[in-house]
């Protein structure tokens, strides 16, 4: 049984605007060091465990950009002309890995933008889920929660299909302070990494079975799709036409064969300037340039691509400056840099 990785490489990252843009989202930044989440990501599945050559979901206008990234690495993209969210992403990428292998074989669908400092807790856990998923089930990996985070979706886990992985009962919306309390309390739920293994064939059964018109744009995307060396760029008339929704919507929440694996894998979605800040404390990186002067300031983050930034008597702040632009933002306000982001696509004046 092969695993084939399957990168999702395609989010705008609006959370960490201005250094993330519909130009060069997050993914294609070095964020924690001196690779790029992708590179970062291809790096951490070049291992034994899966196909070496990897699948990459991705706008279509962003095939140089990756080309020259990954310009070593074996890989195909499958270019999508539109944004239409995971689940019509991930059939396109179920039909790739089917036609490619007369097996069920399997594939781990994986966010390009992803922080896992434990790859090799990584790699045991897609072993105990593959079992799991070469009998139909769909696995999604649960994040044991460090604390009652509100930014993050929750799974709660049911009864145990086998060691280490469990039915799922439940998804939850990401939570109030107080409900994220209880879910932590509780020792039930795991934060919902957005990380899943399945059979190419089981994915597009359940597709069939509850979202039918998002399957038949995707697979008339797929037929028509113009097909060069290392492209499969999709139809955009046919891809235009499916509805957009996520994998969780589309399948998870409604199949009966959710499950989930819970690990420790030093999981971060970098979804915002605070997880940024988060991270790179942890892993004992600085969290702001030599040129930065801070006085009586602790707790604050700041990037900036030139300009020198100086801080006076704050705390827990971010300063981003990226190619004219400056955010100032309190750090615990991070998930609100989205609409920030929404303002300028609108305004980009």
């Amino acid at each position: 049984m092969t695993i084939t990785p399957v990168i999702m490489s395609g989010g705008a990252g609006s959370r960490l605007w201005p250094m993330s843009n519909s130009q060069t989202p997050k993914q294609f930044l070095p964020l924690i060091g001196e690779h790029t989440m992708l590179e970062e990501t291809v790096t951490r599945l070049k291992a034994d465990l899966f196909d070496p050559k990897m699948v990459l979901l991705a706008g279509t206008s962003q095939a140089d950009l990756i080309r020259t990234q990954l310009a070593d690495t074996n890989h195909i993209i499958l270019g999508e002309p539109c944004r239409r969210n995971t689940a019509a992403a991930a059939v396109a990428a179920a039909l790739y890995v089917r036609e490619q292998s007369p097996e069920d074989d399997l594939l781990l669908l994986a966010p390009a933008d992803h922080v896992i400092t434990f790859p090799g807790a990584f790699h045991k856990a897609v072993e105990k889920a593959s079992e799991a998923a070469q009998n139909g089930y769909i696995v999604t990996f649960g994040i044991y929660p460090e604390s009652p985070e509100t930014g993050y979706g929750y799974i709660k886990r049911s009864e145990s299909i086998s060691e280490g992985v469990f039915k799922v009962e439940a998804f939850k919306e990401k939570p109030d302070e107080e409900t994220a309390i209880q879910y932590c309390d509780s020792g039930e739920f795991d934060w919902n990494s957005g990380i899943f293994l399945f059979s190419a064939d089981k994915f597009i059964q359940e597709m069939a079975r509850f979202e039918p018109k998002i399957l038949e744009a995707v697979k008339e995307a797929y037929a028509k799709a113009v097909k060069t060396r290392d492209l499969i760029a999709l139809d955009e008339e046919a891809f235009e036409h499916s509805p957009s929704t996520s994998i969780d919507y589309a399948v998870m929440e409604r199949t009966d064969k959710a499950a989930v694996v819970p690990c420790n894998i030093g999981w971060s979605d970098l979804g915002s300037y605070r997880s940024l800040f988060d991270v790179r404390t942890k892993l004992e990186l600085p969290s702001h340039p030599e040129t930065a002067e801070l006085l009586n300031s602790i707790d604050c983050l700041v990037v900036s691509d030139g300009p020198q930034v100086n801080i006076v008597g704050l705390d827990n702040v971010g300063v981003i400056v990226d190619q004219g632009r400056v955010l100032v933002l309190n750090l615990d306000a991070s998930q609100d840099v989205k609409k920030i982001a929404d303002i300028h696509k609108k305004s980009p004046a």
